[in-house]
């Protein structure tokens, strides 16, 4: 792999990474993902939620790009605990580790059992 993988989350202290982080370390361990950086971002409000085009936390994205497939920019940007992910059928606080181990395959991120 030719730069280290960047997987950033953002969140705010009412929408808590914690169960976030869990999720991608889980799908991390199932793509075979060993190395890479963990990036956490708290936004204090709406303006830098704007800033770095977040729509709703939590928000994930791996090396700049969305882990929900369905994503789209709707140029709305809020800091408040207000995302939903689809997936599967289901509807999600935040992206479940399935959703993001597919991203990173979508990627071409996979480690060597991935």
């Amino acid at each position: 792999m030719a730069s280290r993988v960047r997987i950033t989350v953002y969140y705010t202290p009412e929408c808590p990474r914690e169960p976030v982080i869990e999720e991608i370390r889980k799908a991390a361990g199932e793509v075979g993902l060993e190395d890479y950086e963990l990036e956490e971002v708290l936004l204090a409000n709406d303006d830098e939620a704007a800033q770095h085009r977040v729509l709703g936390v939590p928000t994930v994205r791996i090396n700049g790009v969305d882990v929900d497939p369905s994503f789209k920019d709707r140029g709305v940007y809020k800091s408040t605990c207000s995302r939903i992910y689809k997936w599967k059928g289901g509807y999600h606080d935040y992206p479940p580790k399935e959703m993001i181990a597919d991203a990173l395959r979508r990627m071409g991120i996979a480690g060597e059992s991935g």
